[in-house]
């Protein structure tokens, strides 16, 4: 079987995407006119030569970048925009086109050239692909799915996964749109609209497009690019660099994927901090741009929240020690070095064999490594210590623990913001945090005890002191609930109208 003029049905699928890219790309960017209803083939025939014409001025980075995206049906790297720029000052424009269809069969696996696309012009794209593939809920994904429904309550988004190959966007399939906008929510995803779905590539011109998520590794050199040349503004949410600044809390891998990382946030146009402390970081790495030649972006703080959702009517309470009396030490995070978990457990272990009766609750998945905190966990079960390892929990349970515990032990290392400390407070429980960073921010408002975290004398007098003296724990609490509550709606307001003013803000 064959298609159009004797072509395998392959080809011929190939051919209609490509013109349909084509003329996507002369609608939105030139005043070309877009041929139709002519024979396969005229329409390519027809305007890549003039898009290639169009692109021949030295400032029309923009239109090669839109160009090599559509015709390769992937975006390109900073070296392939270069690439053409140069081929168009010296080469004809037929030359120019048979080495760029040439190139596009030659990438092979890389890209979806059977797709069409649609080009969102002057719009917002964001890219939500972790949380569009996976039910992963803890920190930055809880910020994305706290965020980007508020928006699109609000304001009109193309919102976007990547393609397998991570080198072009797509359009989300309907279940992956509900793991963003509706996580947690049972939603019924009628079967015949999975069926129905067919992804389109996403490209946008012109537009401003967010990543409210870290960008996978294998994304960060077609994002330069795009931040780069390719007209479009670039927003990021700058969460923090732990594995540059403190790369040895971190595996050796995260380092280079922090590195790869910066090189989006080079060209981006506007980051946006979650704390002082992180916006510092980002704030002091833009100012060694200007060693490269670069202006870098936009940064400034937009602080997370201190938000709760109500308690259910009835809610019960998450650990039996509450209605013995026996003070429950919460303790959230993900189970690696940098949470220090451990030195919590030290103390505590301490305070055991001092004859304090309280307990000790981990909530938390496992993280790179928890090969320091694992065999504490081990042996104090062992010894019939009062140490809950409750594990990984959901949404509903994680507000029950917080709301249930005497008091939230969250003693980080280092973090971009510490949303439990936050969220400990939001539902009046008190907190013994770091004395400095993004932790010892939070704790300016009232309803925290810092203490120095890497200090196991300091930890250990500053849990007794909170066990033991309930008068001081109620004044705390009283302190907790008293704060300003700065919600998610403040947050996602606050974040969007920062990406999107005009204002120089350098």
């Amino acid at each position: 079987m064959t298609g159009p003029h004797g072509a395998a049905p392959e080809a011929a699928v190939l051919l209609t995407a490509l013109e349909q890219r084509l003329s996507a790309a002369a609608a939105a960017a030139t005043d070309l006119e877009v041929p139709v209803d002519v024979e396969p083939g005229h329409v390519a025939a027809r305007l890549l030569p003039a898009l290639l014409d169009a692109c021949r001025p030295h400032e029309r980075t923009d239109l090669r970048w839109l160009l090599l995206t559509v015709v390769h049906a992937a975006f390109p790297t900073e070296a392939e925009v270069r690439d053409l720029g140069r081929r168009l000052e010296l080469a004809p424009t037929e030359a120019v086109e048979s080495w760029l269809l040439g190139e596009s069969l030659r990438r092979g696996g890389s890209g979806r050239r059977d797709l069409h696309a649609t080009v969102v012009s002057g719009g917002t794209v964001v890219d939500v692909d972790f949380c569009a593939r996976y039910e992963t809920h803890t920190g930055i994904q809880r910020v994305v799915r706290e965020t980007v429904p508020r928006w699109a309550r609000d304001h009109e988004l193309t919102l976007t996964a990547w393609v397998d190959t991570y080198d072009a966007m797509r359009s989300l399939a309907p279940r992956e749109d509900a793991r963003v906008l509706r996580h947690g929510q049972d939603v019924d995803i009628p079967l015949e609209s999975e069926l129905a779905y067919r992804p389109r590539l996403v490209v946008p011109w012109r537009s401003l497009v967010v990543l409210p998520d870290v960008p996978s590794t294998g994304t960060c050199d077609v994002l330069s690019a795009l931040g780069r040349f390719s007209g479009n503004r670039v927003g990021m949410i700058g969460y923090d660099m732990i594995p540059i600044t403190s790369a040895e809390q971190r595996p050796d891998v995260d380092a280079v994927a922090s590195a790869q990382y910066l090189t989006v946030v080079k060209h981006a146009h506007r980051v946006a901090g979650i704390s002082e402390s992180a916006t510092a970081e980002f704030a002091g790495f833009v100012r060694t741009l200007a060693a490269q030649g670069l202006r870098g972006p936009v940064v400034h703080e937009v602080v997370l929240t201190e938000d709760a959702p109500p308690p259910a009517v009835d809610e019960p309470a998450a650990a039996d020690a509450t209605a013995s009396g026996r003070p429950v030490v919460l303790a959230l995070g993900t189970r690696e070095p940098h949470k220090n978990q451990r030195t919590l457990l030290h103390a505590a272990e301490r305070l055991w064999f001092e004859g304090l009766d309280f307990e000790v609750r981990l909530v938390g998945g496992r993280g790179w490594s928890d090969t320091t905190l694992q065999p504490a966990i081990e042996r104090l079960l062992a010894d019939g210590r009062r140490l809950a390892d409750v594990g990984r929990v959901s949404e509903d349970q994680l507000w029950r623990e917080l709301r249930s515990a005497d008091l939230v032990a969250f003693l980080s290392l280092h973090e971009g913001y510490g949303l439990p400390v936050a969220e400990a407070l939001a539902c009046g429980t008190p907190v013994l945090t770091a004395s400095f960073g993004s932790q010892a921010e939070i704790a300016r408002g009232g309803g925290c005890v810092t203490v120095d975290p890497r200090d196991d004398d300091a930890v250990t007098a500053a849990l007794r002191e909170l066990l033991t003296d309930r008068d001081r724990l109620a004044r705390l609490a009283a302190e907790a609930e008293a704060r300003p509550r700065r919600t998610w709606d403040d947050y996602a307001t606050e974040l969007w109208d920062f990406y999107t003013t005009t204002e120089d803000l350098h």
